[in-house]
């Protein structure tokens, strides 16, 4: 029986690299930009090869942090 893990919107939860390909980006780049934004994975699943868990993430949860604006940073200012 296979089962497939679906999220808030009932699409299946994607890998780390399917989520980072869907936003033209590397699977860092992603990362790093999920990190920006305070996104989470939603799940993991064990590593067919015997590493780290694999992520899996929620395509409502990136959709929703792509229509938010961009976290806008601190601004040094020199006297």
């Amino acid at each position: 029986m296979n089962t497939t893990r679906t999220g808030r919107d009932g699409r299946p939860l994607v890998t780390t690299a399917q989520a980072a390909y869907s936003l033209g980006k590397t699977p860092a780049q992603f990362r790093s930009w999920a990190r920006r934004r305070a996104l989470t994975p939603a799940s993991s699943m064990p590593n067919p090869s015997r590493g780290q868990a694999l992520a899996l993430w929620d395509l409502a949860d990136i959709t929703t942090a792509v229509r938010q604006p961009e976290p806008t940073r601190p601004v040094c200012q020199e006297a």
